[in-house]
């Protein structure tokens, strides 16, 4: 089992292992975790029991609950996934992969949509319908915009939040 990346499967041979350097039956270590002994069968068989349960199953066995789960990091922006693309075509020179670059940046950033910023939940009023908290969200929307462009000269830039 490699120590650094756990599967969902490798938790029944982990909970085994464990059980075993305890020195511990299947009855002692369902009742030192905390869960029933029905389960913690199933488990040992492969099956994957209710988040709480993992988590307590994990933490018994002295695993990382992290080393079940792949973190991703951040996506890249579409437009640098695309350059670094025509960068590597071989059919491509340099100059001309920046230049088809730089034109996909620029027609991104005219036809790109922003993503709306602003949300209202109004929970109080009974007649503050869904419609009336849309309409209050286009319109605090359209007040940004408006904003933003006052403040830039322009609707190009644009405030990210």
């Amino acid at each position: 089992m490699d120590k650094d990346r756990l599967e969902l499967s490798d938790l029944g041979r982990l909970v085994v292992d464990e059980r075993n350097r305890r020195g511990m039956s299947l009855r002692e270590a369902s009742s030192a975790i905390g869960i029933p002994f029905n389960t913690l069968a199933r488990v040992e068989k492969g099956h994957v029991p209710d988040l709480p349960k993992f988590k307590r199953l994990v933490e018994w066995c002295g695993a990382d609950i992290r080393q079940f789960f792949e973190v991703q990091e951040k996506a890249a922006a579409t437009t640098d996934v695309i350059a670094e693309h025509l960068r590597a075509d071989r059919n491509l020179p340099p100059a001309a992969a920046d230049q088809i670059a730089g034109i996909v940046s620029e027609l991104y950033q005219a036809l790109a949509r922003p993503k709306e910023i602003a949300a209202v939940h109004l929970r109080a009023a009974k007649t503050f319908r869904p419609d009336a908290a849309r309409a209050l969200a286009v319109l605090l929307n359209d007040l940004n915009e408006a904003l933003i462009e006052e403040l830039t000269d322009g609707p190009e830039e644009r405030l990210q939040v």
